[in-house]
């Protein structure tokens, strides 16, 4: 081969990219311009409002602030005397259940027909406000007249009752006994306690059997305020169904709707029942036991409810056994400060104490608790021991020289027998026979 055919063989391997001119090896490729989006128009300002007043609806908060004033404004005109006519009394009362029940026929036409869901749960819930009675309408029936006001609260709770009883059926909620029962003792509680109150300021000044200073009537209150809690503690002790999800066609988590109707009285309660039932008639009548001691029954009781209703955060923030020994250490303390006198309410609040300080100790190991009941046990043991000590002491001391003689020879004679007694079996066997029976054996 010769040195032409290797040249030849050499250009035929070239890259055809050397081959080209260095002005086309260069060229910049065209740029390509992005592709322009289609962004939706801005919404103007009144369809931004338009779309947060149809999801909202504020009017339903509206309608039932202006009802609320206008039971206000009727229950001050009954308590200043100005309205004297039963029937415009009676024509309130017909107007407020009136509105529930169109509330509630609304909320649940929204509900049933899955027509903003949102909405038919917001009339329900807004309808509690007006079973809590915040206006006190009621209260100031009772006060205009105490028998009218009486059948007020009874024709009240029947139709509550059957409200209830309606929106369950109608929604087929599944019924759950501790949560109803809370729900309507607690109600009825509001309705019916500051009658009681009432009826006691009334009776001042009226043939008693003794002093009396409403002291237990209170206490009676705020007790069965605490204990209409303990059936909804009890059944969720070991395991809380409050926070379940439980499916329901009409409200989603039925769960949710049972927890408003279960917080809404737990929050009222209380307060109606010192502003309407004991601030006022306290200056007419002054309790001789203090307000801790009225309330601690109720406060330790209302404390497990919390636990209960959120038990998850209690869980997760502070835990259940350092919850429960911080409650009970609480209600310990409040009780023996009290422990001097000796009455009802004290006896029945250290049985609480007891009882509480045991199922937490035993369902829940609580070992603090275990320990401030023994403490408790001891206390007592204690006390009962000096006081025993006292009174024999006491009863010694008021004796005579003659009595105290008759009674140490009595004594000896006693210790003579028993004495003989002890001689008999430490020399008695098992054949019942005698030491000198064995000797001549």
């Amino acid at each position: 081969m010769n040195i032409d055919q290797i040249n030849i063989s050499q250009d035929q391997n070239t890259d055809p990219i050397d081959e080209q001119p260095a002005e086309a090896v260069q060229q910049p490729a065209p740029e390509q311009k992005p592709a322009r989006r289609n962004l939706p128009p801005k919404p103007e300002p009144k369809d931004i409002f338009f779309k947060w007043f149809r999801n909202n609806n504020p009017l339903y908060l509206l309608s039932v602030a202006l009802m609320l004033a206008g039971l206000y404004l009727a229950g001050s005109e009954l308590e200043s005397g100005q309205m004297n006519s039963i029937y415009t009394v009676a024509g309130f009362f017909a107007v407020q259940n009136i509105y529930e029940i169109v509330m509630i026929g609304m909320a649940l036409y929204l509900l049933r027909n899955r027509i903003q869901s949102d909405h038919g749960r917001l009339l329900l819930i807004m309808v509690l406000v007006f079973l809590g009675d915040l206006t006190g309408y009621q209260v100031h029936i009772s006060g205009k007249d105490a028998t009218v006001g009486y059948m007020a609260t009874a024709i009240y709770m029947s139709l509550a009752a059957l409200k209830l009883y309606v929106v369950m059926k109608v929604l087929n909620l599944k019924l759950h006994s501790s949560r109803a029962f809370y729900i309507f003792s607690a109600f009825s509680l509001i309705w019916i306690g500051p009658k009681i109150a009432d009826y006691m300021v009334n009776s001042v000044g009226k043939a008693s059997i003794g002093f009396f200073d409403g002291s237990y009537s209170y206490y009676s209150l705020w007790l069965a305020a605490g204990l209409i809690h303990l059936p909804l503690i009890i059944q969720n002790w070991r395991k809380n169904t409050l926070e379940t999800y439980e499916e329901n066609e009409y409200l989603g988590n039925a769960t949710a709707f049972w927890r408003w109707l279960i917080v809404f009285p737990f929050v009222v309660m209380p307060i109606y029942l010192y502003f309407f039932a004991m601030r006022d008639q306290f200056r007419f009548m002054e309790s001789s036991i203090s307000l801790p001691a009225l309330i601690a029954s109720w406060a330790v009781c209302a404390a497990f409810f919390a636990q209960t209703v959120w038990r998850r955060a209690c869980e997760e923030w502070i835990g259940l056994n350092i919850y429960d020994s911080v409650v009970m250490l609480l209600f310990l303390v409040a009780t023996m400060s009290f422990a001097s006198s000796f009455s009802a309410p004290v006896v029945i609040n250290h049985i609480l104490l007891v009882v509480g300080l045991a199922a937490t100790w035993q369902t829940r190991d609580n070992k603090v608790n275990g320990l401030a009941l023994s403490g408790v046990v001891l206390w007592y043991t204690g006390a009962q021991i000096k006081s025993a000590g006292t009174v024999a002491v006491d009863y010694g001391t008021s004796l005579s020289r003659t009595a105290w003689a008759a009674i140490l020879m009595a004594g000896s004679f006693l210790m003579l027998g028993l004495g003989f007694i002890v001689s008999l079996i430490r020399n008695g066997n098992g054949n019942g026979k005698t030491e000198s029976n064995n000797t001549e054996a």
